[in-house]
C-alpha cells in the first residue's frame, strides 16, 4: 500500500488515568482524525496511578490536529510530542 502524499510518523508518549477507556478513548480521537496507528505500548506508571501510552502514528496531515484534541480529552493528564520520524530512503 503507497499513497503519493507524504506522511509523516510521529510519536506521542501520552500520561492517563488508571482507566482502560482512556486508552479505548485516545485510540478512538487517533482513528476519527484519519491518523494511522503504526504502534501501542501501554504500562502502569511508576507510582501506580495511571497509565504510560506510548502511539505510534503515521498520517500527511498535521499532528496539531490530532494533538488538540487528544489534549481534550478529560483523562489525558500530559501528552509529549516527540520528533517526527522521516520515512525517506536513500540511494
Amino acid at each position: 500500500m503507497s499513497t503519493n502524499s507524504m506522511s509523516t510518523q510521529h510519536t506521542l508518549t501520552i500520561q492517563t488515568g488508571l482507566e482502560v477507556v482512556a486508552v479505548e478513548r485516545l485510540l478512538q480521537v487517533t482513528r476519527y482524525r484519519g491518523f494511522q496507528l503504526c504502534g501501542l505500548e501501554m504500562k502502569p506508571l511508576a507510582d501506580n496511578n495511571g497509565l504510560l501510552v506510548t502511539l505510534n502514528i503515521l498520517s500527511d496531515k498535521p499532528i496539531s490536529l490530532l494533538t488538540a484534541q487528544l489534549n481534550k480529552l478529560y483523562d489525558v493528564q500530559h501528552l509529549e510530542l516527540h520528533a517526527p520520524a522521516t520515512a525517506a530512503l536513500r540511494a
